[in-house]
């Protein structure tokens, strides 16, 4: 225990002494931010407009419109970041493998769990951290502009999406970055992993907008599971806040804008989104243990 918390503590010191780790590991998030508020925003506005006038009785003001369109990006936000912070974070372990750190690890008495678990643990702490502040940055935002922020409930739920989306992407980018040997090569695999990953997340371009294949793989992929079970929390509240009901999105408006999972005519329910997520994500976790068991050098 000794040896995983001075480990664990080794990282994240080292994380915040490089001052540039933090606007990149949050360069994404701020990308997508800025073409939100830039286009996206007026232009999803419009859209919804345009598919609200098409259902009779149905009165829906502008701000009505726009907090749905800002709680659909905003949502997206928390799996996107998850991924870009704990790539970054997680590039210790590749700096440790060029300054063979690494190797000096594997060959001293320190157990290969402990190892696995402290950078494990160090980047999901800093990852956390970045993440909780987000949440807080989209409490005051939702306050501030609409006069409405997160309920008890609603605030848990988005708690326990952010926890799942980083448990998920830190033993995802660990068991990534354990093949890589430079900073330079993960570098270019981590700016495609990131746009790559707004896309599957439906963050830049509606899901609904691909054709049913992609589709398909897209949603049985946790990057957008995660994306919906994160939308689900951000709309919580939408009956309390809009005329709209949860029924209205259910359907075809749920397949275009990644609200719900569909395949084919079936609709997959939250807790099943959850499961298969915790699914692959255990699977992952499981080839990550024996990935670091067959490391005996700093491959």
């Amino acid at each position: 225990m000794n040896n995983l918390t001075s480990l664990v503590k080794r990282d994240i010191k080292i994380f915040y002494r490089t001052k540039g780790n933090i606007f990149f590991s949050l360069l994404s998030v701020l990308i997508l931010v800025v073409l939100h508020f830039a286009i996206f925003r007026q232009m999803y506005t419009d859209i919804w407009a345009q598919m609200m006038e098409e259902i009779p009785g149905l009165n829906v003001e502008i701000y009505h419109l726009q907090w749905i369109v800002d709680s659909l990006m905003l949502s997206a936000i928390i799996p996107l970041g998850a991924i870009s912070t704990s790539l970054t974070t997680l590039g210790l372990m590749v700096a440790d493998r060029e300054n063979n750190t690494l190797s000096d690890f594997l060959v001293s008495p320190i157990r290969r769990n402990s190892l696995l678990a402290s950078y494990l643990v160090s980047s999901f702490i800093i990852c956390f951290t970045m993440l909780a502040g987000l949440v807080v940055f989209f409490q005051i935002y939702f306050l501030v502009i609409y006069g409405i922020g997160f309920t008890l409930m609603q605030f848990a739920m988005i708690l326990a999406t952010t926890v799942g989306s980083l448990i998920f992407a830190n033993v995802f980018m660990l068991l990534l970055v354990s093949f890589f040997k430079t900073q330079q090569s993960l570098s270019a695999v981590g700016a495609i992993l990131g746009t790559v990953t707004g896309f599957i997340s439906g963050a830049y371009i509606p899901i609904g907008l691909f054709g049913d294949t992609v589709r398909y793989i897209f949603s049985a992929l946790p990057f957008m599971q995660i994306t919906v079970l994160s939308r689900s929390a951000f709309l919580y509240t939408l009956e309390d806040v809009t005329p709209m009901t949860h029924e209205i999105l259910s359907g075809e408006t749920s397949r275009m804008f990644g609200i719900e999972i569909w395949f084919g005519n079936q609709l997959m329910p939250t807790w099943g989104v959850a499961l298969i997520a915790g699914s692959i994500t255990l699977i992952l976790l499981v080839c990550l243990i024996v990935r670091f068991a067959k490391m005996k050098k700093a491959d």
